[in-house]
């Protein structure tokens, strides 16, 4: 009896030891010039080999990085983009990246949490497309003092809020926000981001933007607002926008423009509001756009062109104007240049 006893129990440790190596031991690879090892779906360690700038962890089935998985990895670009599904992470998640300026986490289930890329100083691209990110906490691009370059869209972000880019770095030049669930845009929700280059806002369900909404954004000069649900602009809404080159308005639900709405807008060189519901241009309606070279206003429900209504667009080379109920303008009596494309 005793013997059987005495082997059962070395049956049971010799189990209970291959469960628990089972369990705790993580499996390693080469992948370039790094060691990377990773145990049920968790990041676990990186180590580096020889110097490569480029780390690509796609295709490890990643749920999530452990905090300091990193050691000292001197890459400069970092992809987890593909087949990953990584949900977890944590501020210490990418400490150990001294060097690292591309961060690619692309078609992952990533939320964000405040100071999340904290220890990324030296990043210059975070994209985050298609993570199903369903808000944006405060601080939770703090400490990215080199961002140039953030790439939100096609998530599913209803709103953005006074304090969705507080402490982002103020150098930031393209922001895209494109392909959300976006609803409202709270004033002064941009106005630390002072150089800002250009704005994605098209393909969401904004209906209305309050004045204050583009608030500091005087360099801009790329907005991109088509494909929403917008009913009016507003010169108070513009005028913060001095530096503005192009606006992208189209397929939207505007159906009247007030005289002086772009008044604010001098250095505009291309306007797009084809696709609305507007039905007469009136005089005024362009005052202020000296510099405007392209107009769009094609596939409205325009029957009406007051005298002198483009009189004010002196610099202007082509309108695109098919898809309305006039057929023939008469450019000396609507004050169209002689030299304009009718297209």
């Amino acid at each position: 009896m005793s013997r059987f006893l005495l082997l059962f129990s070395q049956i049971i440790l010799i189990f209970s030891t291959i469960t628990s190596s089972e369990k705790t031991e993580p499996t390693c690879q080469d992948i370039d010039a790094y060691n990377v090892c990773y145990y049920k779906g968790v990041l676990v360690e990186v180590t580096q080999r020889r110097f490569e700038d480029r780390l690509d962890l796609s295709d490890l089935d990643l749920l999530a990085i452990r905090k300091d998985a990193f050691k000292n990895v001197t890459a400069t670009h970092l992809y987890l983009n593909q087949n990953n599904r990584i949900s977890v992470l944590k501020r210490k998640s990418f400490r150990g990246l001294p060097k690292l300026e591309r961060l690619h986490l692309d078609d992952n289930v990533v939320p964000l949490s405040e100071h999340l890329f904290a220890e990324l100083g030296h990043l210059e691209s975070l994209s985050l497309v298609f993570n199903r990110i369903n808000s944006i906490p405060r601080d939770s691009f703090a400490g990215l003092s080199s961002l140039i370059w953030l790439y939100l869209g096609h998530n599913d972000i209803p709103a953005i809020e006074a304090e969705s880019f507080s402490n982002l770095n103020p150098g930031l030049l393209y922001l895209w926000l494109n392909n959300n669930k976006i609803a409202r845009v709270a004033p002064g929700s941009f106005a630390g981001l002072t150089e800002l280059n250009r704005l994605h806002l098209d393909h969401n369900q904004l209906e209305g933007l309050a004045s204050g909404a583009f608030r500091g954004l005087n360099k801009l000069e790329d907005l991109y607002l088509n494909n929403n649900r917008i009913t009016s602009v507003s010169e108070a809404l513009l005028r913060d926008l001095v530096g503005l080159k192009r606006l992208y308005l189209q397929q939207n639900e505007i159906s009247t423009l007030e005289p002086g709405t772009f008044q604010g807008l001098s250095q505009l060189e291309q306007l797009r509001l084809d696709g609305n519901k507007l039905s007469r241009v009136a005089v005024g309606t362009f005052t202020g756009l000296f510099k405007l070279e392209d107009l769009n206003l094609s596939d409205n429900h325009i029957h009406t062109i007051d005298n002198g209504a483009f009189a004010d667009v002196v610099k202007l080379r082509i309108l695109y104007f098919s898809g309305n109920n006039i057929t023939e303008i008469d450019k000396k009596i609507t004050g169209l240049p002689s030299e304009v494309i009718v297209v």
